[in-house]
């Protein structure tokens, strides 16, 4: 039993009961972890106030049935950072009865988690894991259900440059049908890996991506228009195919990749650019649709989204021509400082 502090991170607290140990962590000062153990022994000692679940029901039978079934509908990337945050709230809370979670508890532990951007991601999965509890009777409510999210700023993206883009698939070598493919269809990365050659239609020039991000996670399917160099790069791939399914293969596994980060990180270094992730591939195949004059409509479908809304927050960042436009307009023709001097002159302010 005990308070320490781990450098850089905060304070930890530990102490067994039941035969079983218990912890939190990350608190600010060994006041509030002291504090939060005395707060966490107490929830173990007292009975459930309810019976809105069973007793049998507690945070780890929760999560071992949830992820069970989150695993046939979620990415393995999506599914283990799921894992992870679940994990780390029973580290924080422990393998507490479902009718202790309060939305204080959760609450406070949001509040241990380094950033507001990752705030909210803990928020969210946490969310989907009590709503899915409460839609089968284990919880009379969801605890994430009044706490709002916080306010973050993701990061800076990386707007891609056409001679920084031309650069890098010059470096890209044999890679570069692949990044062609993540361009043009401007697919999420996920979505490329999954691509098989019955996803291409060489007659009607058109190609089928699978995605999960729809609600409830099933596969659904969007064709796409093939473009001419696209085509050209995957019929060459074609004729000296590798694996009779799929297009893209990892040679070390025979199978698809699942990630790629060192390659991009690679070729980056290798053209000269600036580094940057696959999603700024997507989002600068937005930017050009929209700069060439395609209607918002439009670049929705290309992305693939079910809301507009979605589609503006991928361009608001940057200015499209109706803006560039405005701000001519703004200039009433010519440059305010000549306008100014103008008016100086005529008034004899400049003698």
């Amino acid at each position: 039993m005990g308070c320490w502090q781990v450098k850089g991170k905060g304070w930890r607290y530990r102490f067994e009961k039941g035969g079983k140990t218990h912890t939190g962590q990350w608190f600010v000062s060994k006041a509030e972890a002291k504090a939060e153990r005395a707060e966490h022994r107490k929830r173990l000692t007292q009975e459930p106030k309810s019976n809105d679940s069973p007793p049998s029901w507690d945070f780890d039978s929760l999560m071992i049935d949830y992820l069970q079934e989150a695993r046939r509908k979620f990415q393995p990337k999506t599914w283990k950072y799921k894992q992870f945050v679940y994990q780390c709230f029973r580290d924080h809370a422990g393998n507490l009865p479902l009718s202790q979670i309060t939305d204080h508890l959760v609450g406070k532990y949001l509040l241990t988690r380094p950033s507001n951007y990752n705030y909210n991601f803990h928020r969210k999965d946490l969310s989907a894991l009590f709503r899915w509890a409460v839609d089968r009777d284990m919880m009379a409510v969801n605890p994430c259900a009044k706490i709002a999210r916080l306010a973050a700023d993701p990061g800076e993206l990386i707007h891609i440059t056409p001679e920084e883009w031309a650069r890098f698939l010059m470096a890209a070598g044999p890679e570069r049908p692949f990044f062609l493919a993540v361009f043009y269809t401007l697919g999420r990365v996920g979505e490329i890996y999954r691509l098989k050659w019955e996803d291409l239609d060489w007659e009607r020039e058109e190609i089928r991506l699978w995605t999960r991000k729809r609600k409830g996670g099933q596969m659904e399917e969007d064709w796409l228009p093939l473009a001419p160099e696209l085509r050209e790069h995957l019929q060459a791939l074609y004729r000296r195919r590798e694996h009779p399914e799929y297009v893209f293969i990892n040679p070390r596994t025979g199978q698809p990749f699942n990630q790629r980060r060192r390659l991009l990180r690679g070729i980056c270094r290798q053209a000269g650019v600036r580094p940057f992730g696959y999603h700024a591939i997507r989002h600068m195949g937005a930017d050009r649709l929209m700069h060439a004059g395609e209607d918002l409509r439009t670049i929705s479908r290309y992305l693939r989204h079910k809301s507009l809304s979605t589609t503006e927050q991928y361009l608001r960042r940057r200015p499209d021509e109706s803006l560039k436009k405005a701000a001519l307009t703004l200039q009433n023709k010519k440059p305010l400082m000549s306008t100014a001097h103008e008016a100086a002159d005529k008034n004899g302010f400049n003698d």
